[in-house]
């Protein structure tokens, strides 16, 4: 899927790039997003919001306001040479939502309805080689890539839309999450399992990317 860039306009040229709601994370994407954030543990069944947002700086005053002022928790906070993301969670799903109005208002758009990603690419790659697991692996992986895999790789613009491809493929399948990239100019996301589960979760990735 590709198109022209899905963006909504703010005031003072601000602008959200990805708004991606999550109303119910699966028990290995509430793992993912949690590691390295001992103190914000984010938990299987929790809600969870990813923004994306320009100028990159702006995440910091939107992370102030979002934890200042609603029960939620954060796990991840990057702000990169373009584009910043913020990522907020509860188990009170309300709590999220408003958050998002929070951020919306500060960012002078009404409304995230209609935003979507501007581009989705899907790649399938059958019965990967030992050479091409070890590749692969030396990405920095979260699980790895075996010998005779076969590999989803989903490519995303805005990159936050990842989260939301990663979560709805653990619903319908039980494919691993090889390598996860949630911020820069694009995100990529690889699974792995067997043909026929990769073929499955590349149409439910599809259809949640719309």
């Amino acid at each position: 899927m590709s198109g022209p860039a899905q963006v909504s306009r703010g005031q003072g040229g601000n602008s959200l790039r990805a708004y991606v709601y999550i109303d119910q994370m699966q028990p290995g994407w509430a793992a993912y997003a949690g590691r390295g954030a001992p103190d914000e543990t984010s938990l299987a069944g929790m809600s969870q919001l990813y923004v994306e947002v320009a100028p990159a700086t702006l995440v910091f005053s939107l992370a102030n306001a979002a934890l200042k002022n609603t029960d939620t928790g954060s796990s991840m906070m990057v702000a990169e040479r373009r584009y910043g993301t913020l990522e907020l969670h509860s188990a009170n799903p309300d709590a999220v939502r408003h958050a998002g109005t929070i951020i919306l208002a500060m960012i002078g758009s009404s409304s995230a309805s209609g935003l979507s990603p501007a581009s989705v690419t899907t790649r399938i790659v059958d019965r990967v080689t030992a050479a091409e697991a070890g590749l692969v692996n030396r990405m920095g992986v979260y699980e790895r890539l075996e010998e005779d895999d076969a590999m989803l790789v989903v490519e995303t613009a805005p990159a936050a839309y990842v989260a939301l491809a990663a979560n709805e493929a653990e619903k319908h399948t039980s494919l691993r999450k090889v390598l996860v990239r949630l911020h820069g100019a694009s995100g990529r996301l690889i699974l792995a399992g067997s043909e026929v589960e990769v073929e499955i979760g590349r149409r439910v990735v599809l259809e949640a990317l719309g």
